[in-house]
């Protein structure tokens, strides 16, 4: 049986894949800001050019959806635990967040990949206003990483909380830790 989408082995595959996608400065696993530990971890950080003088600060947070034997179906604690830290990344500084979704190799049928994206599709209004302006979602279906986003974020996060401000600044001027090895990979 030939099988119309991609699988991957780990999350970290799944990142590298998405990271090789990103056309603009992208900086995987930040774990600090302005020499201080953040939590979550950004998986992916990408620092977008918006127009001459501006630019928009995006985290991708990287969930790798798996088959569960006992429900014999997809096991959502990832969805769950990756919506939790895209949101969290919006306190770290970024103006909007994706959450993407990959596919392992133990989910053995495409049907079970289809029904979850016709979910989400079916779904997204209602999402979309759940998770709010800020977040996007999307599918990663194929190991050259191209993202089918089910939902797009349309606001950037501006928070009046100067310490949220202090990030973001930081960010921009690159005042982070990130994990150089994966960038070369």
């Amino acid at each position: 049986m030939v099988k119309k989408y991609d699988r991957f082995k780990t999350e970290e595959e799944l990142l590298k894949s998405v990271l090789h996608s990103l056309s603009y400065d992208v900086y995987p696993k930040v774990s600090a800001i302005g020499g201080k530990r953040i939590n979550p971890d950004i998986d992916i950080l990408q620092i977008k050019r918006v127009s001459e003088n501006q630019f928009q600060l995006i985290g991708y947070e990287i969930k790798l959806m798996r088959f569960n034997k006992r429900s014999k179906g997809l096991s959502w604690s990832r969805f769950y635990s990756g919506i939790g830290q895209a949101l969290l990344y919006l306190k770290n500084g970024v103006h909007r967040a994706a959450l993407v979704l990959g596919f392992h190799e133990n989910i053995f049928s495409d049907k079970l990949i289809d029904e979850f994206y016709r979910w989400m599709w079916d779904n997204k209004e209602l999402l979309k206003r759940i998770f709010g302006n800020h977040i996007s979602i999307g599918l990663c279906l194929y190991k050259n990483g191209s993202i089918s986003m089910i939902i797009e974020a349309d606001h950037d996060f501006h928070p009046l909380n100067e310490k949220i401000r202090l990030l973001s600044t930081e960010l921009l001027h690159r005042k982070f830790s990130f994990n150089k090895k994966l960038i070369g990979d």
